[in-house]
Order: structure tokens, then C-alpha cells, then sequence
């Protein structure tokens, strides 16, 4: 395996947790101070004390955390290291499965934490969302087939909302096929919007756009972003390859624009190409879950139903710098 393909993957605390210690140490410090320079008569000075102690400690303990706790990954050996500094070895292969912890409503529900157990059930190593490189290694499981479970798991699967476990792998040559479906899923959403809100006299340009990921700069406009990803020459899927879908309100055969110049559309990000965490796998090409960004686009486009009597906007002639299509072209790939 070449070296740019090792796996390789670090997970530590936030830098919040270090402020968060700090503060708590500083905040003891400066209450003892106020106890000594203005001692109280009254009151158990015992219990003052204990309390200050054991907010100190915490405080500390909060801080050792961050500089100790951490995981590593190299291929499949595994290392966690506890806020007391206490190592745990294991590999992948000791991986039974992956339990989540949920938060949020039913609608937008998301991943705070998640707990790895043993082929036995026996926990190995607990991590937060919020931890630098937990999303990574949280892929990583996801790429090698770690079983997930979560509450309500059978009930609530379309409304996580985090993409590690939204996303599917598929082959390039089923990209054609399933942006064709996408497409079809996708249009009749902005024919119903259009039927629903005929006095705004508007309708949507839509299609699918290809691009590498470095064409999507947001020191242009979206409709200003010229596409790489099939530039003269390349006969290989770009490794940092995107497809999205775009949408554009337009009123005749003019765009609308909102007072800062900026179009009124969407972007939805269907399918990239992305590294892959999978043992003897470099890239993986994934696609979003369609019914997902179904209910996403719904809801998305009723906001800007509300939002469109409020604001001031304008129409202006423009060429877009790309080309939208009903699906992407089997053709193009090799």
C-alpha cells in the first residue's frame, strides 16, 4: 500500500474543553481570593472550602483531559487513551459494534456521542461528536461495516442528519443511472412549489452539475462557477469529484437576485468522490440518501416561500458559467 494510502486518523479533545478547564480553575481562584480578602462571619467555612477543592480538581481534571484523552488509528490497530492517561490497545477486528447517542427532535435528529463495544459487549472507548477527528474515525467505522445502533434506530433512520451514516457507496458506472433518478425525484418538488405559489409568477431552473471540488469557491456567485471536472484530457473520475444538484428562481427567462446581487438558488450535494477509510480501499465514491434530501429540499423551499414577500429583489439576464443536465452522462466515464 502506497504511504499517501496508509490510514491514518487522530482524535483529541476540543479546544473548548481546555477553555472550559481554564475557566473553571480561574473561577475558584478568584472566589478563594473574594473569601480571603472578604471573609464572611457566617457560614460553614468547611463546606466553602470543600466546594472550592473539588471545583479546582474539576477544573484540572478538565484540563488533563484534554492534553491526555485521545484516540489513534494506524490501518487496523487502534489506541485509546483515557483523561487519566490509561491506554487501551485493541484492532479493528475486536470491533463488535457501534452504539449512538442521539439528539434533537425526530425532524433533525444528529449524533452527540457514540460508544465502540467488543465482539463480547464489553466497552472499549467512548467519544464525542465534538471531538477533532471523532467524525473520521466515525467514518472509518461506517466504511468497514461496523454494525450501528441507536434508539429508536428502526423508526428514526431518515432523520439523522449527520451524512456518515446517509451516505451509500456505489461504482461509477452507476452514477448515470442514479443521477437520471435523482433528477426525477427532485423535479416534481419544484412543480409543486410553482403550483403552490403561482402569485409569485416565479419558476426553477433545475439540474445536475459536475465539478471538483476546488471549482466550488465562494469568491463567485453559483452561477458564476466554471466546471473542471471533465477538462481536456482527463479520462479518469477527478479523485475530488462532485456532483450536485442546482436549483434557480427565475421569473420569465431572467434570474431573481436579492439585494446583494447574489442569485436566489440552491445547491444540493448529491455525489463525490472522497477518501475511503475502508482497509485496502483508497477512494469511495458516495451518494447522499435521495429521500433525505427530498424532505430537505421540501422544506428548504418552503422557507423561501416565507421569505420572498419580506426582502426586495430584482431580475437580471444571465449566462450561467456551467452546464445543468437531467443526468450525468455514462459516456464520460471510463
Amino acid at each position: 500500500m502506497e504511504q499517501e494510502d496508509k490510514i491514518s486518523i487522530k482524535v483529541r479533545e476540543h479546544g473548548i474543553v481546555l477553555a472550559g478547564g481554564i475557566f473553571i480553575i480561574g473561577f475558584s481562584l478568584f472566589i478563594l481570593l473574594m473569601g480571603i480578602l472578604q471573609p464572611s462571619s457566617g457560614g460553614n467555612r468547611f463546606v466553602f472550602g470543600l466546594t472550592l477543592f473539588l471545583m479546582m480538581v474539576c477544573g484540572i481534571v478538565v484540563c488533563a483531559a484534554y492534553f491526555l484523552r485521545s484516540l489513534s488509528v494506524e490501518e487496523m490497530g487502534i489506541c485509546y487513551v483515557n483523561f487519566m492517561g490509561k491506554k487501551k490497545l485493541f484492532s479493528l477486528d475486536d470491533i463488535g459494534y457501534c452504539k449512538l447517542k442521539i439528539y434533537g427532535g425526530k425532524k433533525d435528529a444528529g449524533i452527540e456521542s457514540f460508544i465502540v463495544y467488543d465482539l463480547l459487549g464489553r466497552k472499549l472507548c467512548k467519544l464525542e461528536m465534538n471531538m477533532r477527528g471523532a467524525t473520521d474515525f466515525l467514518q472509518y467505522l461506517v466504511d468497514n461495516q461496523v454494525r450501528m445502533q441507536w434508539p429508536g434506530m428502526e423508526q428514526e433512520k431518515a432523520s439523522l442528519t449527520d451524512p456518515v451514516l446517509l451516505e451509500q457507496a456505489v461504482c461509477k458506472e452507476e452514477i448515470g443511472r442514479f443521477t437520471e433518478t435523482f433528477y426525477e425525484m427532485m423535479r416534481p418538488v419544484f412543480t409543486d412549489w410553482e403550483r403552490k405559489y403561482k402569485r409569485f409568477d416565479a419558476c426553477w431552473e433545475f439540474g445536475l452539475a459536475e465539478y471538483v471540488q476546488d471549482d466550488l469557491t465562494p469568491q463567485k456567485d453559483m452561477w458564476q462557477w466554471e466546471s473542471r471536472a471533465w477538462e481536456k484530457g482527463r479520462e479518469e473520475l477527478p479523485e475530488d469529484y462532485i456532483c450536485v444538484g442546482e436549483a434557480y428562481l427565475k421569473r420569465g427567462q431572467e434570474y431573481v437576485m436579492d439585494r446583494k446581487g447574489y442569485v436566489v438558488g440552491l445547491l444540493i450535494p448529491y455525489i463525490r468522490q472522497t477518501r475511503s477509510y475502508q482497509i485496502g480501499e483508497s477512494r469511495r465514491i458516495r451518494k447522499m440518501d435521495e429521500t433525505c434530501l427530498k424532505e430537505k429540499l421540501s422544506v428548504r423551499l418552503e422557507q423561501i416561500a416565507r421569505e420572498l414577500p419580506r426582502h426586495t429583489y430584482h431580475t437580471q439576464a444571465l449566462t450561467l458559467g456551467h452546464t445543468l443536465t437531467r443526468k450525468v452522462e455514462d459516456i464520460r466515464l471510463p
